[in-house]
């Protein structure tokens, strides 16, 4: 469903100023980002046209979301935070990929799981990969290093770090795309657990955590992003994905916040 405006009171100040300089700053940078692609650079400040000036009466079509966890119905997705992604020893790290933000958001998914265990509220489990390049489809095709191995079913690099502290009485979807709800168990056993609040965590921040959450607001569920629970292999990418969830599709919710809330949460959470 598209982004409505809001028509309840009058709409926010707006600052003009403030919107004609972000609008200039943007096509700097995309002129910018298309000369780089031609192999040069380009200085000149790019001036706004009185075509392009901002409207003084313009309103803000996003509200942001702040849902209250609903007890019994709250569960805990944590995705893909496997050894290949995490570990030192894993197929990233080994491939010489950066993995300084994503094993960053370690200690927060720790948090987060020990308050989710406190309060009972179930906790869920993604992983990636696949047999082989047969069925690993065109994502590959993007990450050349993962075709000699890496994200591979039955490997110890699959597996969900030991870290985070899995146990067997927790849930486990398997998934072989970005989205964790495409074509796996997800939903089902979301739907089984009767959630209506689903707190994210994982990694990557602007990939599969950002297709899962979206997948989850178009199935009806409200999805809140942990924000420090999450990482990337290209951290300036981060704070983008996130802001991209806040006014599309989720809540981001800080690991203070979020631990907090849980806290608040009975103890008997699961129904």
């Amino acid at each position: 469903m598209p982004d409505m405006p809001r028509n309840r009171g009058n709409p926010p100040p707006v600052d003009a100023g403030r919107q004609a300089r972000e609008a200039a700053a943007l096509r700097a940078n995309l002129q910018r980002r298309k000369a780089q692609a031609r192999g040069r650079a380009v200085e000149e400040t790019v001036t706004p046209t009185p075509e392009e000036a901002p409207m003084t009466d313009a309103i803000d079509p996003f509200e942001l979301t702040r849902w209250d966890l609903v007890p019994g119905r709250t569960a805990l997705v944590v995705i893909d935070p496997q050894n290949d992604f995490l570990h030192p020893d894993g197929w990233y790290a080994k491939s010489n990929v950066d993995i300084r933000h994503m094993r960053a958001s370690i200690e927060p998914t720790q948090r987060l799981v020990r308050a989710a265990r406190e309060r009972l509220v179930p906790i869920v489990w993604t992983r990636h990969g696949y047999r082989s390049m047969r069925d690993a489809g065109p994502f590959i095709e993007h990450r050349p290093f993962l075709k000699d191995g890496g994200l591979r079913q039955g490997t110890w690099g699959y597996e969900v770090l030991a870290e985070l502290d899995p146990r067997p009485e927790d849930w486990v979807v398997d998934k072989m795309r970005l989205s964790a709800f495409f074509q796996s168990t997800l939903e089902l056993v979301l739907r089984s657990l009767d959630a209506e609040t689903v707190l994210f965590a994982g990694v990557l921040t602007n990939q599969c955590v950002a297709a899962t959450s979206k997948d989850a607001s178009f199935r009806d569920f409200k999805p809140i992003v942990v924000a420090e629970a999450t990482g990337t292999t290209l951290p300036h990418l981060h704070d983008p994905a996130l802001e991209m969830m806040r006014v599309g599709w989720a809540e981001v919710r800080g690991i203070e916040a979020a631990v907090a809330d849980l806290g608040h949460l009975p103890r008997r959470n699961m129904p």
